[in-house]
């Protein structure tokens, strides 16, 4: 019986052994990430053992640090300061980052995802498949875990079991950027503006960059109507553009990704301990070149170019795209004289912005279009002291030259009121126009210059005028002389 009894004991001291370690080592737990981003991993880290009084209704917990994460929590690690610990090696509160009895684990998850001594094998790792948004982990043991994602702004604590299922709403916010582009005649920034072929135009973006995001990278993409100005980039913290971001924390890459015209990556560093999204705001220039006006079978065309801008973070996840459009507009001229609508060639003019004379491109004898910074060399000129010099296709030339068929068209200028003629060689017979001509363009390109000439009045032939007085005055002188000598005659009879 004695034997008995003990060999009772034995079994019932068994199954007490086998249910508690049950109870510690469970692995039907999970937890499901929702709203989880397409593309991203999740890794999942336990951080503490767990054993509970009562699987199903647990009142009761007891954690001990996992050995893989003894480093971080115990000693000078970067997790000692948010966890108490017994001298049984049991954690028994966790804190906050002012020592304070957390509500809630925040301060020690955004610590223990940017722990550079973490595993480097999680205990999990899902990547969500395109068209999912959940990341279940099953079969987990009883513990307390760490989330962490590729995101780099996702990083939570839950315990297991919590009814043997825990699911965490993920809360991400997307990194996100604007671009907008400068309108020269009102200093104001917007999605469009219009400008002069050769002209510098001003560009801004403003990136809202998610706290902890990791992997962020700026792409900016110009269409072939823009020219880049490397070199020309900066980076504020404020909207004032005051406050140049450190370089610490970004890098303008060597070799931007494909497609793009320029990439800047953000270090990791600049939204490992934010708290909250940051604003940065990227300026640069580019210079609006010839392709902006193009010539083909067709005719002549504005093509009007674009900035586009995105900013990708985490392990692809990308923002909308955003962009702004910069055109440029023309004008024609029609050159007649007073007394008939046809047109009058032979005149020649230059065009003038401001007091500046602008060089043209000579694309046909009807369209011309202002040059680009590109487009070097000494400009010809049609006028050739009363002549025309004859100018082919595709020179460059500081005028044009009015043609006996169609308007002058003047391609790739601004929106604007501060154009000028200035007719340097007038037809054979016509007058010098002696003031110059105003241009408004107008951003609906139907500006339409009507320019007159006046031919000058056959001046009287002088010599004629001379003759005819000679014989009237011979003739009287005649005359008279005639009726002095009879009066003479008389005289003396």
């Amino acid at each position: 019986m004695k034997q008995f009894k003990t060999l009772v004991a034995l079994v019932l001291a068994l199954v007490m052994v086998l249910s508690v370690a049950s109870v510690a080592l469970a692995v039907n737990d999970s937890i499901t990430i929702n709203n989880a981003k397409p593309g991203e991993t999740y890794n999942l880290y336990k951080l503490f053992d767990l054993i509970v009084d009562d699987r199903t209704t647990p009142t009761s917990y007891s954690y001990k640090v996992n050995s893989d994460w003894t480093a971080f929590f115990t000693g000078s690690g970067a997790g000692a300061q948010y966890v108490t610990i017994n001298n049984d090696g049991y954690v028994t509160e966790i804190k906050d980052a002012q020592g304070n009895v957390a509500t809630d684990a925040k301060d020690l998850a955004t610590a223990a995802a940017a722990w550079t001594g973490k595993p480097t094998t999680p205990t999990s790792t899902i990547t969500v498949a395109a068209g999912d948004n959940t990341a279940p982990f099953t079969g987990l043991a009883d513990g307390y875990y760490l989330v962490t994602s590729t995101v780099g702004s996702f990083a939570m604590t839950e315990t297991t079991p919590d009814a043997s299922a825990v699911t965490i709403n993920e809360k991400n916010f997307d990194d996100t950027i604007e671009k907008t582009v400068k309108e020269d005649s009102t200093g104001n920034y917007g999605k469009e503006n219009d400008a002069q072929v050769g002209d510098t135009v001003e560009f801004k973006s403003v990136a809202t960059i998610q706290a902890r995001s990791i992997n962020v990278k700026i792409h900016d993409t110009m269409t072939d109507g823009l020219t880049f100005n490397s070199g020309s980039i900066a980076i504020f913290t404020d909207s004032a553009l005051t406050t140049a971001l450190n370089t610490q924390y970004y890098t303008i890459q060597a070799t931007p990704d494909t497609g793009d015209t320029f990439t800047i990556a953000i270090d990791d560093s600049f939204a490992a301990s934010a708290t909250a999204a940051q604003t940065l705001y990227v300026t640069y220039t580019a210079e609006l070149n010839q392709a902006a006006v193009v010539k083909d079978a067709n005719g002549v065309a504005i093509v009007d170019a674009q900035n586009k801008t995105k900013v990708t973070w985490g392990n692809g996840s990308s923002s909308q795209e955003d962009h702004t459009d910069t055109t440029t507009h023309k004008f024609s001229v029609w050159k007649h004289t007073s007394a008939s609508n046809d047109n009058l060639p032979g005149a020649v003019f230059q065009v003038l912005k401001g007091t500046t004379v602008l060089n043209l491109v000579k694309l046909d004898d009807n369209n011309y279009r202002v040059v680009d910074d590109t487009e070097t060399g000494t400009a010809s000129s049609h006028a050739n002291n009363g002549e025309l010099n004859t100018i082919a296709a595709n020179a460059i030339v500081s005028d044009f030259v009015t043609v006996a068929s169609g308007d002058i068209v003047i391609w790739g200028v601004d929106a604007d009121n501060d154009y000028h003629l200035h007719e340097v060689q007038a037809p054979k017979g016509y007058n010098l126009l002696t003031t110059d001509t105003d241009v408004t363009v107008d951003a609906g390109d139907a500006t339409r210059i009507s320019v007159i000439n006046n031919s000058g009045t056959e001046l009287p032939s002088t010599g004629g005028i001379g003759t005819t007085i000679f014989y009237v005055i011979g003739a009287v002188l005649v005359l008279g002389a005639a009726a002095i000598i009879i009066a003479r005659r008389k005289a003396e009879q």
